[in-house]
């Protein structure tokens, strides 16, 4: 009696590894299934698409990207304290960037509001400075700060 009960369990241990070596190849295949996809994407190189990193506006003219650039210029004024007042006149390149909100920086074309009053308005004046502007929206929170705001250094 003692033989067949050892026997039987000889039988179940067998059974029982015959089950756990079946199922080692199904792991192993499930895992190289799951971790080639993340070794193609990493090996691909898409170092242009940085989380975190500054993307180009594709739609400068887009009326979100103006009312930023406005706000930007808004907030100028109202730190220059009624020196040196800006008039936006338009946004010519800008770019985001994803962090807790969205980071705008823009490259923005204003002029000086004394300039508009001078008789007559020299084509320099007419045609405004460039600015470069930082500002952080947070648009689900009706959230914005400018961050930084400076003349463009020309190049000539």
């Amino acid at each position: 009696m003692r033989i067949v009960l050892l026997d039987k369990k000889i039988q179940e241990i067998q059974q029982g590894n015959n089950s756990t070596v079946t199922m080692r190849p199904h792991c192993l295949l499930a895992l190289v299934a799951l971790v080639l996809p993340l070794v193609a994407a990493a090996a691909t190189g898409h170092r242009d698409a940085l989380v975190g990193g500054y993307q180009p506006i594709k739609n400068i003219s887009d009326p979100h990207v103006k009312e930023i650039a406005e706000f930007a210029v808004s907030e100028y004024n109202k730190q220059a304290q009624g020196k040196n007042k800006l008039v936006f006149q338009r946004v010519i390149r800008g770019e985001t960037q994803v962090v807790a909100g969205i980071n705008f920086r823009l490259v923005i074309s204003a002029k000086n509001e004394s300039s508009e009053v001078s008789n007559p308005p020299t084509a320099a004046a007419a045609a405004g400075e460039n600015y470069v502007a930082g500002v952080w929206e947070k648009s689900w929170e009706h959230f914005r700060q400018l961050i930084s705001f400076r003349k463009l250094a020309e190049t000539k």
